[in-house]
């Protein structure tokens, strides 16, 4: 993973994925399926033996990251600083073990440093390792015994050949002059100092080119590249050109990064060249070290490919540029450009080491990301000739090991490149260095050294915990469709943790078994409709907007899990939809988030399998935009009627969960008399099991839940709601399900509140109270295949806008264009559009105690909803290196303050700050569409949809 890519990933943190190529896509007969049956089967046990290692490990340690963990004890050594110096040595290698095992863990850096660089001398069989404590350590390779402490931090060089370690800071602090150590690897001491902050080697000639990184604030009068005898360290000569030289064995040449990246020859010392001339030309860019402006950043030679890779990426403060860049390729002997299809992957992680991945079995595995305030990644497969095979969205890996084929992801999974299918875990770490001729990966997490043998572990499974509900909000409740028999409910909790109940929700148990599990995580799990009989759940998720977690399975009821990612392009799921006859067709749909970093698409797909997941087809994508308007992706009963439960059922919401509809006729809808709170969207709208015969239905909403008996047309609500307090958001409903007919021909609904509470309600013992008069409704078209309808009308109708609107005005189109047509009093709020269609932006959106703000990229704001019904706008001037937060600013329990672009405009305005109160979540990446009209704009951020009446400010409905 290049440089850029991983501080792009830093900032958003990132990803996951897998799934198997077409040509195995094809195994449709009974034969193929059962052969792909046993083969998840075998490869499904995965992890828990790793993972308990690591919790282990870290108790030992007394350290806060997990690692990888053993009953060998404790090796102890002469500390020479006051380091945690210590040796967990890991059990012996399991035979034929398959997956990476962990073979020691280091403590080197004091509590609160971290580990900063890493070489391995091959000749010496030891690493070189520094902290961010500035000190070095001196590790034996084959016992791991820490041979020496040195007071000296920074970036690492090593001279092998010459018996050399270099060690720098690229960045000096405040009053420091930079200086380049220079260590003697056979006495592992110090012999002289060099001045610099930038070091490239000639081992052959025993030379040494020495500068300084190459940024706004380098003077005018910096020196040159200076050229070292690296024997006795004086002085031989300079370049005349300031920057950070790389030095090109194969063509006996400098290279200089000084924003471009000049050439110069190491006899001569001349510049002989510039690689990227457009970069400084001004008539071509304007300016230099702009925000958005591209410069040479980094630059390798990696003798092992033969080729130069050059880093140059475009720089924008504070949220990303886009698409990120990978590097460029050369050949380093005759330093002209290889093909981008032809060209090897830069892999780096923690440190300043890289490596050349090429082709691994005939196959390019390449990482690529857009980070644009969210960050989305993809993993393409090409052909030894550049053609691609195939892609997965929401995936990419940490390192790729070629000569076992696997792929290491950042969450601890061990990807089989082959097949593009997790096989177990690994003890994840931030790669340092690999050395390919032992098989040894060396790692870091915090002030700890992993030192990881590529073979040696066996898949394991880690079992479900019995424990409480945590006292965090229950976003997500399902029931078993067996419930009357086997009391089985699955509860999300705001983490995305997976808890199940078998009594009803007595008590609880957390599901582990393989099933993905990390910070940040969103899961959703489901029952198989034929579960009484297969025992079967499914899964599927996601970590923000970047990581995939495809689709697991268990076949125990939630114990063990396995993947199901064969030909599964899209693995960020949100949703998954069976056939009503799944006993017997095994057909079920995937509803999946994606973005195309090359092609810039972002929508949504359906995924379907007709072998119950054992193989995948990408069927249709929508829900993005083109220059003719808006794709929807269709409901998913288009795909697979009956799927969603509804066809039966004359209720449903808009796409914003803002209003209810009937039908008494199934062609006329009306508008039902329910009502949500301003902002506040409806949870659920549960039809009864019994809905054709009782005409029952429940709309939940966040404070009170209401009921139809006669399909809608009058509704009661909730009279003993216990959910009165709509700012405390522990003591709202955030989730609910109702249950199948019990033995009593009864049935509960079930309520997650955001107290970690699952609440049981007999709808006959609720008290409701007398029906509420119906509303004066309007008549709505006929219910169309599209799932968007209108919101409520008002009681009392205002006339809208009539006719054909004046020139240079629009009657909005897409996606926004329903809303407006059927809300007159809007239309005459705002008046006619100013643009014909909305457009779609990246945005983040963060709720506060009275209120939500949203930053939308495409207008450079920061918008402020307030309760009380007025909105204010602010320019968003945060940029990267700008104070992030106050510390004078001390939230109350349970509150945040926001921070960055947020933050910035919420201290620098105290009337905003007063008006909104604290923040009460982090802040979201999200999608905006916005449209301008003559008196203010549209803009939907989610599921809402504020009418902003207004310039700058002004009121919003």
């Amino acid at each position: 993973m290049h440089k850029s890519i991983y501080r792009a990933i830093l900032v958003a943190c990132l990803l996951t994925i897998t799934a198997l190529f077409s040509a195995c896509a094809d195994q449709s007969t009974s034969e193929s399926a059962a052969e792909a049956e046993a083969t998840i089967a075998a490869l499904s046990t995965a992890n828990a033996e790793l993972a308990a290692q690591v919790s282990e490990l870290a108790t030992a340690l007394g350290t806060p990251e997990p690692t990888v963990a053993t009953s060998a004890p404790l090796i102890p050594m002469a500390a020479a600083t006051d380091a945690p110096q210590a040796v967990i040595a890991a059990s012996a290698p399991v035979p034929d073990g398959i997956l990476p095992r962990l073979a020691a863990t280091i403590a080197l850096a004091p509590q609160g440093a971290t580990l900063a660089d890493l070489r391995f001398d091959r000749s010496a069989n030891r690493l070189y390792v520094t902290d961010t404590a500035d000190q070095l350590h001196v590790i034996d390779g084959e016992t791991f015994a820490v041979l020496a402490t040195l007071p000296i931090g920074g970036n690492l060089e090593l001279d092998e050949r010459n018996a050399r370690l270099y060690v720098y800071r690229p960045f000096v602090r405040a009053g420091e002059a930079p200086a380049i150590h220079v260590i003697d690897t056979t006495t592992v001491s110090e012999i002289g100092v060099l001045a610099g902050g930038a070091i490239a080697i000639d081992a052959e000639r025993n030379r040494l080119f020495v500068g300084d990184r190459f940024t706004m604030g380098l003077a005018e009068d910096a020196p040159g590249v200076r050229v070292y005898d690296g024997a006795t360290l004086a002085q031989i000569g300079e370049i005349d050109q300031p920057g950070a030289p790389v030095y090109n064995p194969r063509r006996n040449e400098v290279l200089i990064v000084a924003y471009t990246l000049y050439s110069a020859d190491a006899e001569t010392l001349q510049i002989t060249g510039d690689l990227f001339p457009e970069l400084t030309d001004l008539e071509q860019v304007g300016l230099l070290w702009c925000n958005g402006c591209r410069w040479v950043d980094d630059a390798w030679v990696l003798p092992e490919v033969g080729m130069v890779a050059v880093d140059i990426s475009a720089h924008c403060a504070g949220k990303g540029c886009g698409q990120v860049e990978p590097p460029r390729w050369f050949d380093a002997t005759t330093m002209q450009p290889v093909e981008p299809a032809l060209s090897p992957e830069l892999q780096s992680g923690c440190g300043t080491g890289v490596s050349a991945l090429g082709a691994v079995d005939g196959r390019f595995y390449r990482n690529r990301f857009y980070s644009r305030y969210m960050v989305y990644a993809n993993l393409l497969v090409e052909s030894a000739d550049g053609e691609r095979l195939t892609m997965r969205d929401g995936l990419a890996t940490d390192f790729v090991n070629g000569r076992t084929g696997q792929g290491y992801l950042h969450d601890g999974v061990v990807l089989e490149l082959a097949t593009l299918t997790p096989i177990g875990r690994w003890p994840a770490v931030c790669v340092m260095g690999y050395d390919g001729e032992r098989g040894r990966i060396f790692g870091m997490r915090g002030g700890s050294l992993f030192i990881i043998d590529e073979r040696g572990a066996a898949p394991a499974a880690s079992p479900s915990i019995v424990e409480n509900l945590p006292d965090a909000w229950i976003t997500g409740i399902e029931i078993s469709p067996n419930f009357a028999a086997d009391n089985t409910l699955l509860a999300r909790t705001e983490s995305g943790a997976l808890y199940r109940s078998t009594d009803g929700g007595a008590t609880w148990a957390r599901l582990g078994g393989g099933l993905p599990d990390g910070q940040g995580q969103w899961l959703y799990a489901f029952f198989s409709p034929d579960y009484a009989a297969d025992r079967t759940l499914y899964a599927t998720g996601h970590r923000g907007e970047s990581w995939g977690y495809g689709v697991w399975r268990s076949q125990d009821g939630g114990e063990q899990w396995e993947p199901l990612w064969n030909n599964l392009v899209h693995l960020r799921g949100e949703h998954i939809a069976f056939s009503p006859n799944f006993a017997q067709d095994r057909t079920l749909v995937l509803r999946a988030r994606f973005h195309d970093v090359l092609g810039g698409v972002t929508g949504s797909s359906y995924q379907q399998s007709t072998d119950g997941g054992l193989s995948w087809t990408l069927v249709i994508t929508g829900d993005y935009s083109t220059p003719e308007g808006q794709v929807s992706l269709p409901p998913v009963d288009e795909l697979l009627p009956g799927a969603s439960g509804q066809s039966a059922v004359n209720l449903r919401m808009d796409d914003y969960r803002t209003a209810v509809f009937y039908s008494l006729d199934g062609d006329e809808w009306l508008t039902a008399t329910v009502e949500v709170q301003p902002g506040e969207p409806f949870i659920a709208l549960l039809p009864s099991p019994s809905y054709a015969v009782d005409r029952t239905a429940y709309v939940v909403a966040p404070t009170t839940i209401w009921r139809t008996t006669d399909g809608g047309a009058t509704w009661t609500q909730w009279r003993q709601s216990r959910f009165t307090d709509s700012a405390d958001f522990r003591q709202r409903i955030h989730s609910a399900a109702i249950s199948p007919l019990l033995a009593d021909d009864n049935y509960r609904l079930y309520l997650g509140a955001g107290n970690g509470e699952v609440l049981a309600l007999d709808p006959a013992l609720i008290e409701w109270d007398a029906s509420a008069t119906p509303s004066e409704t309007a008549s709505l078209p006929a219910a169309s295949p599209s799932p968007s309808l209108p919101t409520a009308t008002p009681a009392e109708p205002t006339a809208g806008l009539i006719g054909d609107p004046p020139e240079g005005y629009f009657r909005p189109m897409g996606e926004l264009a329903l809303f407006w047509d059927n809300k007159p009093d809007v239309q005459q709020a705002l008046g006619w559009a100013t643009t014909e269609r909305p457009t779609s932006s990246a945005a983040a959106v963060q709720r506060f105690d009275n209120g939500v703000m949203v930053w939308v990229e495409e207008t450079a704001r920061v918008y402020a909803f307030l309760n009380n019904g007025r909105w204010l706008s602010y320019a968003d001037t945060f940029r990267e290196g700008d104070p992030e937060s106050d510390p004078a600013f001390a939230p109350p329990a349970g509150k945040q303050q926001p921070v960055r672009g947020f933050g910035k405009v919420w201290r620098e305005h105290a009337d905003l700050r007063d008006a909104i109160g604290w923040a009460l979540t982090k802040e979201e990446p999200a999608t905006v569409l916005r449209q301008p009209f003559e008196r203010g704009q549209i803009m939907r951020a989610g599921v809402f949809i504020y009418t902003m009446v207004g310039e700058a400010d002004g009121t919003w409905k």
